[in-house]
């Protein structure tokens, strides 16, 4: 059986470990580097506007279904791509929410080689800083046993079986986590996704502004997303 992951609130960041007795309304979330996803442009739109657009609809399913916390592993691509996100929604949204940001491990942030202005930007934004107090290449796969065990919904953007992703992925499903996965590995979600933006004649938001906006103005988009969701959620 596996032991509870040990994790410090870090000093010099806002505690609130609320988070921590409201597991059923807890988010957390998983996917690869930039590097990982397709530069190519689908239907005219890049792809990274595709993919942000639809994290950024799985957040808003999220709140929408109930839940106010949102743990964050700081990684490079989708984890700060929904920090993004959330620290815009967080500020000028209408709902209350709560951004926990996940260190992997000690002094991850101090030294950060690449990414790392980015980063402390939306760390600043969050309601407290959580780190896993342990060093080495398995520190990683800890802070995303952490995530898994502290939620109740994983939102995971995944486009290969290998990695830290997929290995977050089969925690979440042994653990019997709800998990809204998305397999931007198969064109057909994206193209099915992008098809309501084409057919439509509108432009895919490129800003975290611009998301909520559409949002805002096009929820019924929603129910595309979850529709999706629920159709590759066997990976």
């Amino acid at each position: 059986m596996q032991q509870p992951v040990e994790f410090i609130l870090t000093d010099g960041y806002p505690q609130d470990t609320a988070f921590l007795q409201s597991l059923q309304q807890t988010v957390c979330f998983s996917g690869h580097r930039s590097d990982a996803f397709s530069q190519e442009t689908l239907l005219g739109f890049p792809m990274v506007d595709i993919l942000k657009t639809l994290l950024a609809g799985c957040i808003e399913l999220a709140l929408q279904d109930g839940f106010r916390y949102f743990l964050d592993g700081l990684a490079e691509g989708v984890d700060l791509w929904a920090a993004e996100y959330l620290c815009y929604r967080k500020q000028y949204g209408d709902l209350p929410m709560h951004l926990i940001a996940v260190e992997p491990c000690l002094h991850y942030l101090e030294n950060r080689r690449s990414g790392k202005d980015e980063m402390m930007q939306y760390v600043k934004q969050t309601d407290a800083l959580v780190t896993i107090p342990m060093q080495g290449k398995y520190s990683f796969l800890r802070r995303n046993d952490y995530m898994i065990a502290h939620s109740s919904r994983l939102i995971c953007m995944i486009c290969k079986s290998e990695g830290g992703t997929a290995y977050t992925l089969k925690q979440a499903i042994k653990k019997r986590k709800e998990i809204h996965c998305m397999n931007v590995g198969s064109p057909d979600l994206l193209f099915q996704f992008a098809t309501q933006f084409w057919a439509e004649e509108q432009d895919m938001p490129h800003t975290a502004a611009e998301r909520y906006a559409y949002y805002q103005q096009y929820s019924d988009t929603l129910s595309v997303c979850r529709t999706l969701l629920k159709s590759y959620a066997g990976w």
